[in-house]
């Protein structure tokens, strides 16, 4: 399998540059050991050949975050997820492209380039997992472990046509992740999440189950174990809440024509499906308390002069019509008693939500405003339909309220825009309940059958 997955990636990837990293020897070697050794029944990926964002340290492989100043960096360690993964008996054979310091709804950075989409090449794969995605639907790797801060695995899963899963906040270490630089103090200690992409609900919960659990090298990871596996409910069993767009930042015609077919497919199935979202959800304050919380936990381990830079960059002020850019501007020079007020803010939203969801099984939701974009400059605008949006509203409103939550969301293939791109929904479900949230998903995924490879790629 591995040699099959080098051939396709030298056939294929110079055309779309989703692998900028391949250990070919090492893992070569790797799969003869395996080979000679047979299978290993304690170890659930063995022998399996997979690929790693980037942005996660692997020992004795260059690790860049896509930050030139990096270019050259050799961790002498692995991040938590490389090394559970290769204890589960994966090959990691290769790594994939970021954006810098993986701050992107687009993949590109100066030491790697540019990574394409495969259904389209002069469209993004998204970001900030956007190699992860590109090179797990254009069948350069089966499984690809990513990280998400508002949207980075759901994005270019929607983007690319495959699935993706973002668990629980703190459900998975990113010990090892880059950013933070290496050295440098803990950054975020919130909405940041490990997740895999994959083309297929079960292997989610296959990569789920190896890179889950506590570590000592992320305190905050709590000892709650992950159930059994879950059967698939009936469709008749299940309770579907919906919403085709959230308010303020509208999504293309082909997105709400999606959506609505995909929830009328379920209905037909038997599926009990309601038009909802959570009381108290305004989202125009989620978006701005993100905004406020997150800049808040990433200032506090910059100096005042790169948040003042970054500000400046990203066009963060107080008085800016964008509310995330408003409450960016806020959250870089927060104070603590500032900062307690936006957590009890956020609470109230969990809250919320949390409520919300024991009345359903499943909330369906829009990815992003559009199916993949072209590759378009940093911050630039994007009209939809009649409306001018911007940047950050383009690539994470839709995903960043369940990064502000910590709620667990699984993407999967729902359908195309009328010129062929894919488009995906996102399954948002009970905190700590990721087993039961892809039981769903496998259900849903069946009633709609959706998922297709990309025709150059196959």
């Amino acid at each position: 399998m591995l040699t099959m997955l080098l051939d396709h990636i030298d056939r294929h990837n110079p055309r779309i540059n989703a692998v900028v990293t391949l250990d070919r020897d090492n893992a070569l070697a790797q799969a003869r050991r395996l080979d000679a050794l047979g299978p290993q029944t304690e170890q659930p990926l063995w022998g399996l050949p997979v690929t790693m964002k980037e942005a996660w340290s692997m020992k004795g492989i260059r690790t860049t975050g896509g930050y030139p100043p990096m270019a050259d960096y050799v961790p002498d360690r692995d991040a938590t997820v490389v090394t559970r993964m290769r204890d589960a008996g994966a090959i990691l054979f290769g790594k994939t492209n970021v954006p810098l310091l993986s701050a992107d709804s687009q993949t590109y950075n100066d030491i790697f380039g540019r990574t394409d989409n495969p259904w389209n090449t002069d469209r993004t794969p998204g970001g900030s997992s956007g190699g992860s995605a590109a090179a797990v639907a254009s069948g350069m790797s089966p499984l690809d472990i990513g990280s998400d801060i508002a949207g980075s695995v759901r994005i270019p899963a929607h983007y690319c046509g495959i699935y993706s899963l973002k668990p629980t906040e703190r459900r998975v270490p990113t010990a090892g992740h880059v950013p933070p630089l290496p050295g440098s103090p803990r950054g975020v200690r919130r909405f940041s999440v490990a997740g895999p992409l994959a083309r297929s609900v079960d292997d989610l919960e296959l990569a789920l189950r190896v890179i889950a659990g506590p570590d000592a090298r992320d305190v905050d990871i709590p000892p709650v174990p992950l159930p059994g596996r879950v059967e698939s409910p009936a469709l008749n069993r299940m309770r579907v809440a919906y919403s085709d767009q959230f308010g303020h930042v509208p999504v293309t015609a082909d997105t709400t024509r999606v959506i609505h077919d995909a929830v009328d497919r379920l209905a037909h199935g038997g599926a009990h499906v309601v038009k909802a979202a959570p009381d108290g959800w305004t989202f125009m304050e989620v978006w701005e308390l993100f905004g406020f919380l997150y800049w808040a936990v990433v200032g506090s381990a910059l100096s005042p002069e790169i948040d003042a830079a970054e500000a400046e960059y990203a066009g963060f002020t107080p008085t800016s019509p964008d509310a995330f850019s408003r409450g960016a501007a806020r959250g870089i020079n927060v104070s603590l008693r500032d900062y307690g007020q936006g957590m009890l803010q956020r609470d109230r939203l969990v809250n919320a939500l949390d409520s919300f969801l024991e009345d359903y099984d499943v909330w369906i939701c829009p990815v992003t405003a559009t199916p993949a974009i072209p590759h378009i400059p940093h911050m630039s605008d994007v009209q939809v339909g009649s409306q001018t949006i911007n940047y950050f509203e383009m690539g994470t409103y839709y995903c960043m309220p369940f990064n502000l939550s910590g709620h667990p969301v699984v993407v999967i293939p729902a359908g195309f825009s009328d010129d062929g791109l894919p488009i995906g929904l996102q399954l948002v479900g009970r905190r700590w309940d990721e087993i039961r949230l892809l039981a769903n998903a496998r259900s849903i995924d069946k009633a709609l059958d959706a998922y297709r490879a990309p025709p150059d790629c196959l």
